[in-house]
């Protein structure tokens, strides 16, 4: 992969900026990157003053009072965007004019149109954008992506996804009150926790043809804590998608069903990874066979959010292309959408959406 742009600094660095710890997940990118001998945190931008003392006083990190301050410095050349998701179409579009290399939080955006603004100024600034999707690099899922792809499992007529956890039922209006104010974050459980697996499914099938959808009521005013939605594909597939901010625990995540085989995975959110699970990580089930094989027995979900500033790196300082594009990340954000507009009018909704 060719990019025009330089990806690592005079020090022979990736030269990272860190801007905006809203979404949690900034802390352990943060962790990450210290750990990593190829990289150099530069500073960070957050525009949220207890943030800000909070970062302060338990990291040693340059802290900068506006984003194009922190952009000016030659030493930055890659960002790592966590604000709030409507904020993440601003970022972007100054890290793109400051030709800084972005990895951006999931979802990609509130709107579709926020989302299609933010992949031109990427496409015309030159610089590598990774869309956060850390289902991509866990192990099951590149299996299943390798099973998919073999056609093992004959024709696929049926899946079941789910993701989710039980942060409402802790306090999550506490944790991070933003993420439940929908001018923030375009929505609730769906887009928050839905996007990973609408990543996932158009990763795996392709866009669907239709969408029908429907959601709790909202939670603390406005914003819904569980969802689930019917995609339909073309030959027939059937998908149900469920997310979820109040599933205390869960059992699998994935289950597909072939015409030659079954596998179901567990351990890949939250709610699956509570307490001992008594389902193994990624099981296959053979017609020829008749029987049941375990293909990996664990996963470690608490390192997952480690994976993707890892990748990070690793498509800067190896001319890797990116595992998930914004090309991906609009698309996973359209499908949750589309999901949207089904709830909301009570009636199936057909991709392409209008507004595309």
């Amino acid at each position: 992969m060719e990019s025009r742009i330089e990806t690592v600094n005079k020090k022979g660095k990736v030269g990272i900026a860190l801007l905006s710890f809203a979404h949690f997940h900034q802390y352990k990118w943060l962790e990450t990157f210290g750990d990593d001998p190829k990289v150099e945190i530069v500073g960070f931008w957050d525009d949220d003053i207890v943030r800000v003392r909070t970062v302060k006083r338990k990291y040693d990190i340059r802290y900068f009072s506006s984003v194009d301050e922190i952009l000016k410095k030659k030493e930055v050349s890659a960002v790592a965007i966590c604000s709030e998701t409507s904020l993440h179409k601003g970022l972007v579009l100054k890290s793109c004019l400051y030709k800084k290399h972005i990895l951006c939080e999931k979802p990609i955006a509130t709107t579709i149109s926020d989302a299609l603004e933010m992949k031109d100024a990427v496409k015309k600034a030159g610089v590598i954008f990774l869309q956060s999707s850390p289902q991509r690099l866990i192990k099951g899922n590149i299996l299943i992506k390798k099973i998919l792809d073999s056609g093992e499992l004959g024709r696929i007529t049926h899946v079941r996804k789910r993701h989710g956890h039980g942060f409402s039922l802790k306090g999550l209006d506490k944790d991070m009150p933003w993420i439940v104010t929908k001018e923030k974050t375009g929505g609730g459980a769906y887009i928050d926790e839905g996007v990973h697996e609408t990543d996932l499914l158009q990763y795996y099938f392709g866009m669907p043809q239709s969408v029908y959808a429907e959601f709790s009521k909202n939670l603390y005013g406005e914003v819904e804590k569980f969802g689930v939605a019917v995609y339909r594909y073309p030959d027939d597939l059937i998908v149900i998608h469920e997310a979820a901010w109040d599933w205390l625990a869960g059992g699998p995540t994935t289950e597909i069903y072939g015409r030659k085989g079954v596998v179901i995975e567990s351990f890949t959110d939250c709610a699956s990874s509570t307490g001992k699970s008594y389902w193994p990580h990624l099981s296959i089930f053979k017609k020829e066979t008749g029987e049941w094989e375990t293909l990996e027995d664990t996963f470690d979900f608490s390192s997952v959010h480690s994976l993707f500033p890892r990748e990070f790196i690793s498509i800067l300082t190896e001319n890797k292309d990116p595992i998930c594009t914004i090309d991906d990340g609009v698309n996973a954000l359209t499908m949750v959408i589309g999901a949207y507009e089904s709830a909301k009018e009570a009636k199936t909704i057909n991709f392409p959406l209008e507004q595309e």
